[in-house]
Formats: structure tokens, sequence, C-alpha cells
């Protein structure tokens, strides 16, 4: 298994353009492991401004911590991000945000170099640059009244803000590799600049990305600063030319004679280079100058990236499937106290599982899932650490699952006919070409079917006669049906026989031969383990025989009495479906059939309930999709959407139309449903088509059909019609020959029989070497 080691983290609600909230802000995050990645967010009149609903929404941070907004405007900004709100006052003791502090992880710090902080009073873009300390923890910081020292440090990354990234870990995060050095200007107050800069600086990946960021005031302060240009012009020369230009001017409160000013102050030249960012083998030289700068870029494209954050590790656990398993290994974080964090685990036993809160607690009562993965809060962290988890198994999360949406559900009659069906076989066999219509085709047809058919013959005006040879093959209820295997229809005639032995070895067929009674012409099936001597009839006792009318005996296949059962009530094709969803996703489960009553008394069945490799999947399976009206959807999706499913499904072994998968489409879009579609495309794919034939494979056939008709007309007689179809046949590679060329080759043969015989022998003869010279062979060799 892995696990990954991080801190709890928050983002910091603010009124619209509070000055003071934001100050409040940033004392809060420098005291926090992790506090220069939470971000600070405005709340608007209407919510959140798109970039800072994306800013946190990709921070992923644990709840959102109301500074000074407004609270009603402050929950609805919680519940439209789906996160704990929690009141400044709650910090230090809701639990879901709790850290440590930035001290606990650092290494020893030499209280004659310690980092700079900024003093809560000061200017915003001094606060935003090195955040601050509080007053009695003054020890891990040194608060600077120096404005230059707010530009050098942040040269050398050494601030109070920057030491809450200690021990902060990224995985699997993306990244543009080198960018150009971002440098926001403030004019003024400085509050948006300030803000932004702190939000993008947040967002910036720890240790994947090449994106150095300063926050200066403007030229009428930098100016003045001795030898900073050097400094800026000595960091801008070490870096390689991965990427152009040198500097990305921003600000939303300088204008552009003022940022002109500035970059004239650190001796940097406009340039209309085509921006580039990125990895570049092998390493290019570094930057000389002069540097360059635009003005026109946005660096919020370099940082908004999906990414995972925690230190991680990787540690071997034994686990028990009927208990808990006890989870040892060494987390990867020094703490140099008493100190919480979060851990997140991952790996082999809970992939599969839905991201549920009531799955995360089967595994621990105090499990959450976060970004895909489990997470437990532990206090005090230690070097090593155990834990007891007990994994669900997919039926245990299926059936909790159920719990979570309804007052009661069991599996309905069918579902208990296909789930011991399903136990007593590997029900994935019905994927296999001619099995699943092998089954149907050896299913027992009751009264309901066979008074469907006799109806649907008497409507297209069948005779009597007809009617009365459907009713002897299907017989009654008492005798099961049976077929060989060259009567077994929609199965190709290469499948027949392995289709059946499929069955056989399932155990959900048997092998028999037909007994024919020549007292009262009853046919009956004899199971091959009672073939011994002579069969008696079942009806009238008379000795029977196992042949009738002269022909040879033939083993007959018939579904034993419980698999016929099952198939007579529509199961096969839930297994069959059930077989596919989980060929494609191997880590699933599913019950073939339950019946659901939900709070308000209401009962329905879902005929395809489970897991579906992490998500939940309900829906429908019809024989026919003729049967998916637009009222059958509506149902369907109306209870899909109340199982709490993330999946709709929708599945018939009849192809389903265009419109129907359009109304579905749009049921689910409007329910928040994902939609899957299977049907007899997916169900029952055409047979492997050949190979295509090849010049070579035409020659080889034409010759041997010349040669067949060439011996056919030497013989002197007539050539037959079918003679001629199966040389023709030959001739086109085994296809059946269209009607009208046998009428026109036996036409010309009758006409020209005696020129025939010459007139082959010689396009015999230049069909040898064709076939010589294009290495074509003939049929069999």
């Amino acid at each position: 298994m892995e696990a990954a080691v991080l801190p709890s983290r928050a983002a910091y609600l603010i009124a619209d353009g509070s000055a003071a909230g934001f100050r409040t802000a940033v004392t809060q995050a420098s005291s926090r492991w992790g506090g220069m990645t939470e971000p600070i967010v405005e709340a608007l009149a209407s919510g959140l401004s798109p970039l800072h609903e994306q800013t946190v929404r990709v921070a992923k941070v644990e709840a959102l911590v109301n500074i000074d907004a407004d609270p009603l405007a402050a929950e609805e900004i919680a519940a439209g991000l789906g996160l704990p709100l929690v009141a400044l006052a709650d910090m230090r003791k809701y639990g879901v945000v709790f850290t440590c502090s930035p001290d606990e992880v650092r290494e020893f710090t030499d209280a004659a170099y310690a980092p700079i902080a900024a003093s809560p009073t000061g200017p915003l873009w001094q606060l935003a640059v090195a955040g601050c300390v509080e007053p009695g923890l003054r020890e891990h910081a040194r608060v600077s009244e120096r404005e230059d020292e707010f530009g050098r440090y942040q040269l050398q990354s050494d601030t109070r803000i920057q030491g809450t990234i200690a021990q902060f870990g990224e995985y699997l995060s993306p990244t543009p590799g080198h960018t150009s050095m971002v440098l926001w200007v403030v004019e003024g107050e400085g509050f948006a600049d300030s803000l932004d800069f702190w939000n993008t600086r947040a967002m910036r990946p720890v240790d994947t990305i090449d994106m150095p960021m300063l926050l200066l005031p403007g030229a009428d302060a930098v100016k003045n600063w001795i030898d900073f240009p050097e400094q800026v012009a000595h960091l801008l020369g070490s870096r390689p030319g991965q990427f152009a230009p040198d500097v990305a001017l921003v600000s939303r409160s300088a204008s552009p004679e003022q940022l002109l000013e500035l970059a004239s102050v650190l001796g940097l030249e406009p340039t209309e280079e085509e921006p580039r960012a990125g990895v570049r083998i092998p390493v290019p030289p570094t930057r000389t100058a002069p540097f360059t700068f635009r003005t026109d870029l946005d660096p919020t494209a370099w940082v908004t990236l999906e990414r995972h954050y925690g230190v991680p590790t990787s540690f071997d656990v034994q686990v028990f499937a009927d208990g808990p398993s006890t989870l040892r290994f060494a987390q990867p974080v020094r703490f140099n106290g008493h100190a919480g964090a979060l851990v997140r685990f991952w790996g082999e036993p809970l992939l599969g599982l839905p991201a549920r809160p009531s799955i995360a607690r089967l595994v621990h009562p105090d499990a959450q899932w976060r970004d895909g993965k489990l997470q437990l809060a532990f206090l005090p962290m230690t070097h090593q650490l155990a834990v007891q988890l007990t994994f669900p198994l997919l039926p245990q999360a299926t059936e909790r699952l159920l719990d979570d949406v309804a007052t009661g559900h069991q599996l309905s009659p069918a579902g208990r006919l296909g789930t011991a069906l399903a136990e007593r076989a590997d029900s994935t066999a019905l994927l296999e070409p001619g099995v699943y219509e092998a089954a149907i085709a050896l299913t027992t047809p009751r009264s309901k079917e066979l008074l469907k058919r006799l109806q649907e013959l008497r409507a297209d005006g069948d005779p009597d006669a007809d009617l009365a040879e459907l009713a002897a093959t299907w017989g009654g209820r008492s005798e099961r049906r049976y077929l060989p295997a060259d009567k077994v229809p929609n199965v190709r005639a290469e499948d027949r026989a392995a289709a059946l032995e499929r069955l056989c070895a399932l155990g959900w067929a048997e092998r028999g031969l037909e007994s024919v009674c020549p007292s009262c012409t009853s046919r009956s099936f004899v199971p091959l383990g009672q073939t011994s001597g002579s069969p008696q009839c079942p009806g009238c006792g008379a000795v029977s025989a196992y042949q009738s009318g002269g022909a040879p005996t033939a083993v007959h296949y018939r579904l034993d009495s419980f698999t016929d059962r099952a198939s007579d009530n529509g199961l096969l094709p839930h297994l069959l479906v059930i077989a596919e969803l989980c060929r494609r996703k191997p880590r699933s489960h599913f019950l073939p059939g339950t019946d659901v009553t939900f709070a308000d008394g209401t009962q329905e069945e879902v005929d395809i309930y489970g897991v579906w490799d992490g998500k939940v999947l309900s829906g429908e399976v019809k024989t026919s999709a003729s049967e998916f009206d637009e009222a059958q959807l509506r149902r369907d999706v109306a209870l899909s959407q109340r199982l709490g499913a993330d999946v709709h499904l929708l599945a018939s072994v009849t192809p389903v139309s265009e419109a129907v998968r359009d109304t579905a489409r749009e049921l689910c879009d409007a329910a928040g449903l994902e939609l899957e579609v299977l049907d007899q495309a997916d169900l029952r794919p055409a047979a492997q088509k050949p190979v295509p034939a090849t010049a070579a494979d035409g020659l080889g056939w034409l010759r041997a059909a010349t040669a067949d008709l060439a011996a056919l007309v030497e013989k002197g007689k007539p050539v037959s019609h079918g003679q001629v179809a199966r040389v023709l046949k030959t001739a086109g590679g085994g296809a059946a020959p269209v009607p009208g060329h046998i009428a026109v080759l036996s036409w010309a043969l009758t006409e020209h029989r005696d020129d025939a015989a010459n007139l082959l022998l010689r396009l015999l003869g230049a069909l040898d070497t064709a076939v010589r010279e294009h290495g074509a062979a003939e049929p069999g060799a």
C-alpha cells in the first residue's frame, strides 16, 4: 500500500476588498504547516469569482474558514464548494482544519539568521511576501522594518511564510517545468496585487516547477535599494534558457508607464519573443543580459494544475478479508514535537470501493475520502504509525450502499435465481460465441411465450398444420426442450458444438439421446448416463428406439431444470450484461435483481445494482430494446437517481436506437448521472470477419474453379445447376453465388458446349502461369 502525510489545510474567506481580513488570514496561515499553500478568497455579492472558486478547488483544502465575510453568504459559498464552514474562533478546536506549527517541521534555525517576517500592521505587500509572526513566537522569525529586505529575502526564499512548506510534499504533479520569473508590481495600498500574488503562489507546485516569484513596490522605492538590480540580474543569469521571456511583469494597480519605469530600474528590456515554458534536452545555456520582459502574460495558467498533496511512502501490509488488518509503517515526515497531521492511504485493498462516507466508515470509524484516497487524522504523529483498518469486500460494500438509500432491500425472486445460477458456474462463459444463443434456444417455452408465438403465426396466416407443428415442437410444461446441435438456431454452424459443450461443462446443460415410441409416437430425452439397453417410453411404457425413420442417432442437449427455469424467468440477459460489465472493469460486483423499499414506503425492483470499479451503477435490462419507451426510461432513470447511482445502465440484447439513446442521455444529464448503454453490438458482437482476400487468393480460387469446371465438361454430360453453383462458390472463395450468375453460366455451357472444353483448358494454362507468378495457392494447399 501507499500513504502520504500532509497538513490539514484551509481556505480563508474574507469580505470583498477587506484589507483587515487579509491581514488576519495571513496571520493564521503563517502559524500553520502548509500555510503558504492556503488560498485567501473574497466573498462577493454573487459568491466567489470564477478564478477564486477554481483556486479553492485546485488547492483541495479541508475546510473554509470565515474571517469576516457575511455569515449567510459564507454558508452558501461553503455549500457550493462542498466544504465544511469553520468560524475563525473555532479554528484551534475544529479537527478538520487542525495542523501543527511550521516550527514543528522545520530544521533548527540559528536565531542570528532567522527568516524575516512582516509586522501584522505593516504594508499589505510585505505581509503577502513574508507572512507575519505572533508576538509570542518572535524567536522563530525576525520582524524586519527595512523595506528592501523584503525584496532581497524573496530572492533567497528565506521568509516566515516560506518556512511553512518545510517537508510539505506533492506527488504526481504535472508541471510546465521552467517558466519566466513572475514579478508583481504594487502601487498604492496594493490589496488586489497582494491577494493575487498570494493565491498564485499558493497554487504554484512546491517542488516540480522552476518559477521564481517576486512582489515589489514601484520604481520610486526599488531604485533606492542598493545593488538590488544586480541581485535580480544574478538570479536571472543563473537560469537555463528553457523559457522566454526572462520576466513576466504583472500588476493590477500599476500603469503601463509605471511598469516600464520599474523594468528600466531593473535593467530589463521589452521583447516580442513568443512566450514559451517547459523542459528542453539537452539543457540549453544559461540566459544572458540583456534580460527581457513582457507585460501581457497571465501566470495563472502555469500553476492551475491538478496535483496530489502529501509526502508519500510505500509499505507492505498483510490484509485479512474477514477482519481487521494492522498497517504498520514508518511515516516520512520528521516532527520536532507534539504535532498532528493527516495521512491518506491508497492501494490494492481499497481499489474498486466507491468513495462514499459509509464505505469509509466500514474501513475505519473516523475515516473520510479525500482526493480519491482514504484519510485519517493522527494526533500525535509518531515516527512509526500503526492503525487497524477493515477492508470490505465488494459484496459488503454493495449491501452498505443499499442500506444508505433504502429502509429495506432483498434479492427479488428473479434475483435469487440469478445469484444461485451465477454461484454454480462462471457466467462469463455467456460472452463466448454462441453460448448465450444456445442457452436461449434450449430454454423451454412456457405458456405465455407459446401463446405469443401462436398468435403471431395465426396473424401471418400460417396454416393449422404449422400451428400444430409449433405446439408439438415446444411441448408442454412437463417436458423440457432439447435439440441436436444442427437444429440450434441463431448460432453459427462452426460454433454450435463448442457452445453446447460449454453449457455442459458449466453444469447448465446435459447430453442425451432422443427416443421415439413406436406405439404412441411420443418423443423423449434420455440422458446419456441412462442410455444402456433399450429405452422405455415414459408415456405408454412400450419399448422405444433411439432413432426414427432410419435417421442416424444424434446427441441432443437439454438445459438442467434449474437453468431452464432461470432462463425462462429472463435471467440470462441479466447475467450476460453483468458478465460484460465485469469484463470491462473486473473490480465490480452486481446483484441481478433487487426489491427495494424506500423510507416513504414505496417499493421498486431494480434489475442490476452494484459497484462498477468505484462507481455505483444501477439500471434496467430488457430482452428487446423496443420495451424502452419514454415512460420506461423516465422510471428507470428516476430509480437510479433515487438509489444514489453514479451511472445509469440501459441494456438490451437487441440494438438500441439512437432515439432511445438520446432520450436516456437527456434524462441522465438532468439527473446528474452518467449513461452506460449496452446492446447487441456490445453483448453479442458479430463473429470475427475473415482476413481480407488478396489478389493471389483470388487467382487460386479461380484456378481451382476452372479446373473443376473443365473436369465436368470433359465428361461430356450436361452440367447441372447444382454443379455450376459449386464451381462458382469455389471461385468466390466460399461465398454463396448469386442465382443470376448460376443461370448465365449454365446457359453459356449449354449453348457453347463444343467450344467450352478448349476454352477452359487454355484459361487453365493462363491461370497456372499467373498463379506461379503471384505465388497463389490452391484451396487446401
